[in-house]
């Protein structure tokens, strides 16, 4: 049997609106809830779960719980593999992304989906918890009141960085009685949000990329259409039968029964599309892309930098172009030594924590590195590892400068009465710009409307050509040749600001 191909999926969407609980029950109805201690029947896991929760009073938690330990382990920093779990339908390997949701958090969700080829988003249908999650002022209601609308900002940040393969889940469907109106209302913003987003980002073939996303009615604490019917019911059935058999916890072996109960009662008649899992199988392969980029100069962005006993410096990070070997010689620039290419060699390279004999796009990796005088301290996360023919150069700062598309999505504030302006993207302003796995502050030099004239600033919905120039080195390239390195985020005190494209990189424009 050939070895199914892998996709890296990362889940995103607003604090609460399920991701956790949907993908932890998703795992449980697949039987591949997976015990990193003890090789244990899925139901067994699940019980610990469930009563762990029901002890702490948060029963309807359990199934959020499935990804606990991922996050413990994210947490304690202990793996190469920035993949969290893995699981299995009958077309793909999805890698699991788990983005947190909160906007405290929001510079690992950039960090997770720059790895990815395609992305989950979870929206809540529960009235409320929808529009707050497409809130841009932090105007929301109830206990996250301060919280701006996550929705909206995965969205912006999905689009910046190139990741038009989408699935909508829309979540916690039970709570609007599954209304096929409240559906129908929420796929059409989403569409049409995601549709003017596509197209301020220059994307080709905005509208069928759009027509092409899966929109999901769901419910992710229930169980419901998150796989087809038929297979939910036989497999709940199944986890019953083996909980019984084994002398199961009562409550919980309850619980499954009146899961199954629920599935069978509540399935929208309505719907004839794909569950969940059968709209991931519905993704393009990224096989066909996957291909193309292999003909490219090697691109690496360096996710982060580790100097293990006895092994030496290790690099991780996503293939964005070329193919990595071992014995390579390869370039990385910038380093703590200066932003001029320094060459090493790739001693042995590794995906789940096998040796691989070559890296592709789309692989997540760890490789290690043999150089002279160049150790894990000289090497900075958001460097790029590159071909020695055709190296990436990191920009000089203060010297040389890139011309991006710009689109200024939000204001940061909002005029008072007598006390001045609202905020705009001007002339000197430095906000962080998201560029591959680089964060670094960059100063606008210069903006122009898309017909040439010159401007002084951009409002919120307004488009146009932004020269910056860095204030630390970092890695730019024009968007046709490279694009992890040419779609950039702009971000300011928590929020995304803006977003782009590189369309000019030029090197000396600001030498004196």
């Amino acid at each position: 049997m050939a070895e199914l191909e892998r996709i890296n999926l990362v889940i995103t969407g607003h604090v609460d609106h399920g991701k956790s609980t949907s993908l932890g029950h998703l795992l449980f109805l697949l039987g591949q809830v997976h015990d990193p201690k003890r090789n244990r029947e899925p139901w067994r896991i699940l019980q610990q779960y469930f009563v762990g929760a029901r002890n702490e009073g948060m029963a309807s938690w359990s199934y959020a719980w499935v990804l606990d330990p991922l996050i413990e382990e994210r947490k304690r920093g202990l793996t190469i593999n920035i993949s969290h779990t893995e699981f299995k339908s009958s077309k793909y390997i999805f890698n699991l992304i788990d983005a947190p949701g909160h906007s405290d958090f929001v510079k690992n969700m950039i960090t997770g989906a720059s790895q990815a080829d395609a992305a989950i988003l979870m929206v809540s249908a529960r009235k409320g918890e929808f529009e707050d999650g497409l809130k841009s002022t932090g105007t929301g209601s109830g206990k996250y009141q301060n919280v701006i609308g996550m929705t909206l900002e995965h969205m912006l940040l999905l689009s910046a960085l190139g990741i038009t393969d989408v699935v909508v889940g829309i979540n916690k469907m039970d709570t609007v009685n599954w209304e096929q109106k409240r559906y129908e209302t929420i796929k059409k913003q989403i569409s049409g949000t995601f549709l003017t987003l596509l197209k301020a980002m220059n994307v080709e073939n905005a509208e069928e990329k759009v027509k092409n996303m899966k929109f999901v009615p769901m419910s992710g604490l229930l169980g419901i259409n998150l796989l087809p019917k038929d297979m939910t019911i036989k497999n709940l059935q199944n986890h019953i039968e083996a909980a019984k058999a084994g002398k199961g916890d009562a409550e919980f072996i309850q619980q499954l029964e009146e899961e199954l109960k629920i599935v069978q009662e509540q399935w929208p008649d309505w719907y004839d599309g794909p569950s969940l899992l059968e709209g991931l199988d519905q993704l393009p392969s990224p096989a066909a892309k996957q291909q193309e980029l292999m003909k490219k100069p090697l691109r690496i962005p360096i996710q982060s930098v580790l100097n293990i006993s006895g092994v030496g410096t290790v690099l991780t990070g996503r293939v964005a172009s070329g193919v990595l070997k071992p014995d390579m010689t390869v370039a990385i620039s910038p380093t703590k030594k200066g932003i001029q290419p320094i060459e090493v060699t790739v001693k042995s390279i590794q995906e789940f924590h096998k040796d691989i004999p070559q890296a592709v796009p789309g692989d997540n990796i760890g490789f290690n590195i043999r150089a002279k005088n160049v150790g894990a301290k000289d090497i900075l996360k958001g460097a790029v590892v590159s071909s020695p023919d055709d190296p990436v150069s990191a920009l000089t700062p203060e010297v040389d400068a890139f011309q991006g598309f710009v689109l200024v999505i939000r204001s940061l504030s909002k005029a008072k009465k007598g006390k001045g302006k609202a905020w705009s993207f001007h002339v000197g302003y430095t906000p962080v710009l998201h560029i591959g796995t680089a964060q670094v502050a960059c100063r606008v030099t210069e903006i122009r409307s898309l017909d040439g004239k010159e401007l002084g600033e951009l409002k919120q919905n307004q488009r146009g050509m932004v020269w910056f120039t860095p204030t630390q080195p970092i890695c730019v390239e024009e968007l046709s040749k490279t694009p992890q390195l040419g779609r950039f985020a702009i971000r300011d005190s928590g929020k995304t600001v803006a977003v782009g494209i590189v369309d000019k990189v030029e090197r000396g424009r600001y030498k004196k």
